[in-house]
């Protein structure tokens, strides 16, 4: 039973917006591009796993969770999780086309593309390995004894395996399945209750990854962020305002709440609060009474009064 599915997760989001607006010229550009390359890659590789999850069927209960970040000595997170009533298993999701090579002293995972082009990688190994002793200390502490298994999961067979790890198991998407029937399911360390008392326990300590706004997090200066409303029709970021709707001077879009995305996307990307000045500034808006509308209206945490009132958003907190 999928109990957590597959979702994009909200520093995707930030991370695609941040692409977006951020000035191409930028020393910075080109590394966010490929991080965000790989993330993508990342996504696309997990969605395929957790479908493929989604159909398999075990003679017995078992729960999956995509995207889960607990906290045991830090914070950690995994891609994919399975849990039963004999075992839980993480799955590190690694969406890597080329030849593979797993590597030891020191650890880490070498592709070559066809193109005799070469990129190395942290080694999937010491992350399984830190996963499993965290997601241990969590256990514990919450009175649960489980064994705890991990496998590196390849998507797409557009990887090649050409040196695999001596101990790590590593997995196509389409071995899971024997994968998990092969482990062991006598005398189970859980009773069904108790399961589903973990299943619990899990979602209640799952935490999002939240390094709003990402501006900071990269030590990028907000200035070099480009401002302004994007177009809901041909994305252009530069809407006009034109009575109570936005209008685009590109494919001549009307709307009426443009904004929306763009004001999630200031507090994802730009800075963690805002004033009515700093809207006016980040939306183009010349009208101080616009301002103060669309941020009311904006469900935004407010506090202090007038002119120093300033406004959050809920997952900033």
């Amino acid at each position: 039973m999928i109990v957590k599915p597959y979702a994009q997760t909200l520093y995707m989001e930030a991370l695609i917006s941040l692409n977006k607006r951020l000035k191409k010229n930028h020393p910075k550009y080109l590394t966010l591009r490929e991080d965000l390359n790989r993330n993508i890659a990342g996504d696309i590789g997990e969605e395929a796993v957790m479908s493929f999850l989604q159909k398999v069927k075990l003679p017995y209960k078992f729960f999956a969770f995509h995207n889960i970040s607990l906290f045991g000595e830090s914070l950690f997170q995994m891609d994919i999780l399975i849990i039963t009533q004999y075992y839980a298993v993480i799955f590190e999701v690694k969406n890597i086309q080329g030849e593979i090579e797993f590597k030891s002293h020191p650890y880490q995972l070498s592709r070559t593309l066809s193109t005799g082009v070469r990129n190395s990688f942290d080694s999937p190994e010491i992350q399984l390995q830190e996963y499993i002793y965290q997601l241990n200390v969590i256990f514990s502490a919450g009175g649960f004894s489980l064994p705890i298994y991990g496998a590196v999961v390849f998507p797409f067979t557009s990887s090649y395996i050409k040196t695999p790890p001596y101990e790590t198991t590593v997995l196509f998407r389409n071995e899971i399945k024997s994968y998990l029937r092969k482990l062991k399911t006598h005398d189970p360390p859980l009773s069904l209750e108790v399961l589903d008392s973990l299943k619990k326990f899990i979602l209640n300590k799952t935490t999002n990854y939240k390094p709003f706004p990402l501006a900071q997090h990269f030590a990028i200066n907000p200035d070099d962020i480009i401002k302004g409303v994007e177009c809901t029709i041909c994305n252009l970021v530069g809407m006009k305002k034109v009575a109570r709707h936005w209008i685009c001077p590109k494919c001549r879009n009307i709307s009426t709440n443009a904004h929306t995305k763009t004001l999630k996307e200031y507090f994802l990307i730009y800075k963690d609060s805002i004033s009515n000045t700093e809207c006016r500034q980040f939306l183009n808006l010349n009208n101080m009474y616009e301002a103060n509308r669309i941020l009311k209206n904006a469900n935004l945490i407010k506090t202090g009064k007038y002119k120093d009132a300033k406004y959050k958003m809920e997952f900033i907190k």
